[in-house]
């Protein structure tokens, strides 16, 4: 049976691609830092006769990481497709004037060198066996810059540039990596909870436009079932 590592689960996209995958024929491992919402989508897609696990991490600390690897890898063996889709709005993003090298610094794990540490650990071994996918979920800004989304975006462009040149290695030998850039705001995240509150008031809700995860699951699976680019436009 393959197998999806979903890291950064939560209850928009996350639990969308574990559905997807699920009824295709994947078990699933979902990882993220909150036991009770980790057991909302277990139960959820045990619901649905899915073979589910769950795993606690947080996703910018970096021994949790390896040791979350480590448990992957014991308990399924090389997973077959990874996603990268944290959904952390514990803060809010700094804008490109306001950030200093400092406050940068504190954006990179979970933008940057988390994902990369992922990709580290498992491309290497997907490549000897010749298949696996990692996909990572980002926002469209990577691609047409807005100043508010500076401290995300910077280090996700960087982390965009990373998955073209590791690109260049892996497709030969039949692995994909790739971004999925998402321009909308996603139903059911976080992020949307905090616009519908209010959180965002100098947004006119006309000028947000909205998909539902389900939508986006669909581009995922697309992305690691065929020979895709490394980005698309969502």
């Amino acid at each position: 049976m393959p197998h999806l590592a979903v890291f950064g689960a939560g209850p928009a996209l996350g639990l969308s691609a574990a559905l997807r995958f699920g009824r295709a024929g994947y078990s699933v491992t979902l990882i993220a830092r909150n036991p009770e919402t980790l057991e909302r989508l277990r139960a959820r897609l045990a619901a649905e006769e899915i073979e589910v696990d769950v795993l606690l991490a947080d996703l910018t600390d970096d021994a949790r990481i390896d040791h979350v690897l480590a448990e992957l890898r014991a308990g399924h063996g090389l997973a077959d497709v990874v996603i990268y889709s944290p959904g952390d709005v514990s803060r809010l993003p700094v804008d490109a004037l306001s950030l200093d090298a400092d406050t940068l610094r504190s954006w990179l794990p979970i933008n940057l060198t988390t994902p990369v540490r992922i990709m580290h650990a498992l491309l290497p071994a997907m490549s000897a066996r010749g298949s696996g996918a990692v996909l990572i979920a980002q926002g469209g800004s990577v691609r047409e810059p807005q100043a508010a989304l500076a401290s995300s975006s910077v280090p996700q462009s960087a982390l965009l540039n990373y998955l073209h040149s590791i690109d260049q290695q892996v497709r030969p030998s039949g692995v994909r990596v790739g971004a999925l850039l998402i321009t909308r705001l996603i139903e059911n995240s976080a992020a949307q909870q905090l616009f519908d509150s209010g959180r965002f008031a100098t947004v006119e809700p006309d000028d947000i436009r909205r998909v539902h995860p389900d939508v986006l699951a669909e581009d995922l699976f697309a992305m690691a079932t065929t020979d895709a680019e490394v980005e698309r436009a969502a």
